[in-house]
């Protein structure tokens, strides 16, 4: 299982918004992920900023074996629980962002939180509080510039017209 966030969810489905070649790269990503029959996971609260930006996809997961709506349920819970009690702990709840608004720094606690409890191998984000977060909990944390461009794209053709001599 992998979790996307908000950010990749909207970069994948509002092509309007993104840059050709990162949506190359995400489209790889999900079709190589689906060849693997790895699982897609979109916390709630991701689907929730998801939501903001583009409501026409309310329903789009639950159609889609390849994706799993997860809540924040109680295993979650518990899991965030820990994670900030030991930010309040440390003296510094904000964490390593340190100028962002409590309210986005608890909806990343939530993510991870989710990803602890369902066993993640890893989360896909742009945003680099929340990678960091998740490197931070021992997740491996990918960003969609960091993606590998798909293969087939590579793949050049031989002018064969122009070698003749």
């Amino acid at each position: 299982m992998v979790v996307f966030d908000a950010g990749i969810l909207i970069a994948l489905l509002t092509p309007r918004s993104t840059e050709e070649a990162k949506k190359e790269r995400l489209e790889y990503l999900v079709r190589s992920l689906r060849q693997s029959k790895t699982k897609i996971i979109i916390p709630t609260p991701a689907l929730a900023e998801l939501l903001v930006h583009a409501p026409d996809f309310a329903d789009e997961f639950s159609h889609s074996a390849g994706f799993e709506v997860v809540s924040f349920d109680q295993k979650a819970a518990l899991e965030c629980s820990l994670s900030v009690r030991a930010a309040l702990r440390s003296g510094n709840k904000r964490g390593k962002q340190k100028s962002a608004a409590w309210s986005k720094v608890k909806f990343d606690h939530q993510i991870v939180a989710i990803a602890r409890s369902r066993v993640a191998a890893c989360i896909y984000s742009d945003d680099k509080g929340l990678l960091n977060f998740a490197r931070s909990n021992g997740l491996m944390a990918i960003s969609a510039d960091d993606l590998p461009d798909d293969p087939a794209k590579a793949q050049g053709t031989l002018d064969l017209a122009e070698q003749q001599h």
